[in-house]
């Protein structure tokens, strides 16, 4: 299907990059996939599923390198997999992570972009879930969403794919998770705080470095009083 770049811009309140070409790879056994393409003017989307059977986890594993290398080539602008989450079964969690880095592989063989994130954070950057409306049913949530922007998928196991591909193409898109984005600005503040207690002290009074030690345990309001009286 087809959409005017204006129109997806206007329903994502998002830019979305020119001439870019962007596959999101939801993978497990059943493999959801995501196939955008931008030019000039018109946003293509695709879709897919793929099925995996093997008698062994090896050959599973060798299906998945294979099949990956058949749509995973040059053309393609950016890889984005979907990462997983520690679940309540390690073994689970343990095959995914491998399935995702067989996409991975195949990306960094073709010198291609890749970019990781967790279902739940790729969401969140396009949509809120409503947890209490759609438990335990979130690839129909993400389907509906989809539905909302203008893409009605006939396969719900390939909604979260598509996610991933629109991911890709919007420009200036931070991949890092709210937490991880939440704890650098932390970071930040943490070290304006350290820029602002250079003022307190000369050299003349105290190193600078012995400085920091003793004061790198003490509350902020602590320095605020000290700076009051001073």
């Amino acid at each position: 299907m087809k959409l005017s770049i204006k129109d997806l811009e206007s329903r994502l309140g998002k830019k979305i990059k020119r001439n870019f070409t962007s596959v999101g790879v939801d993978t497990a056994k059943h493999t959801g996939l995501g196939f955008i393409s931008v030019n000039d003017k018109e946003v293509e989307i695709n879709w897919s599923l793929i099925s995996f059977e093997a008698n062994t986890i090896q050959e599973l594993y060798k299906q998945m390198y294979k099949e990956f290398g058949n749509f995973i080539d040059k053309s393609i602008d950016v890889v984005v997999v979907e990462d997983v989450f520690l679940g309540m079964n390690p073994d689970v969690t343990i095959k995914l992570a491998r399935f995702g880095g067989l996409a991975i592989a195949q990306a960094i063989n073709n010198n291609i972009t890749f970019k990781t994130i967790g279902a739940s954070s790729a969401r969140a950057k396009l949509f809120k879930l409503d947890k209490k409306a759609y438990k335990g049913r979130s690839k129909e949530a993400v389907a509906d969403y989809l539905k909302s922007i203008g893409i009605e998928v006939d396969e719900n196991n390939c909604a979260d794919g598509l996610i991933l591909a629109i991911l890709g193409i919007i420009d200036g898109l931070d991949f890092r998770s709210a937490t991880e984005i939440a704890k650098e600005k932390k970071g930040i503040k943490k070290m304006k705080r350290k820029k602002k207690s250079k003022k307190l002290f000369t050299k003349g009074i105290i190193g600078y470095e012995s400085f920091n030690r003793e004061i790198s345990h003490i509350n902020p309001e602590v320095i605020k009083k000290f700076t009051r009286k001073k």
